[in-house]
């Protein structure tokens, strides 16, 4: 039972943080674009197109700074590697337990059908020997009754 369900639960849980994590890349990655579209709409001074540039120069990451917006895409492009990670081991894990619990349940199968099939072989010789008991306690009191008239 517990086999069964572990892939399922698993599976779905990491593929709705999978989805989720790839809706928040794509927002913020979104608002970096609507951020830049919108400087490069409006009439830009000398004084705007440096400021321009050196946001984009930020965010491309040319000249080593972090933004705010850079590093939360980061670390949820690390958090979707991470469960990546962790959803693959998951599934290696799956894949030994479910191998597990087949080769178990076989295993415990056979082992209920031989013991079974020796439950029924013993009960058998059981009621021959109780049979040849029988026989033998009348042969033993018939001899006894010979030598007890000799």
């Amino acid at each position: 039972i517990i086999c069964q369900a572990t892939r399922p639960l698993t599976t779905t849980v990491f593929n709705e943080a999978r989805r989720a994590m790839a809706r928040a890349v794509a927002l913020a990655m979104q608002g970096v674009a609507a951020v830049s579209a919108a400087a490069l709409l409006k009439p830009q001074a000398p004084q705007n197109a440096a400021l321009l540039q050196t946001w984009e120069k930020e965010l491309d990451g040319t000249d080593g700074k972090d933004t705010p917006v850079t590093r939360v895409v980061g670390l949820l492009k690390n958090m979707m590697g991470q469960l990546q990670k962790d959803m693959d081991q998951d599934e290696s894990l799956y894949k030994q337990l479910s191998c597990w619990c087949n080769n178990n349940n076989y295993e415990k199968k056979e082992a209920v059908k031989a013991s079974t099939a020796k439950i029924e072989e013993l009960e058998s010789t059981i009621e021959s020997l109780t049979g040849r008991s029988a026989e033998l306690a009348t042969n033993i009191k018939e001899l006894e009754e010979e030598y007890a008239a000799d």
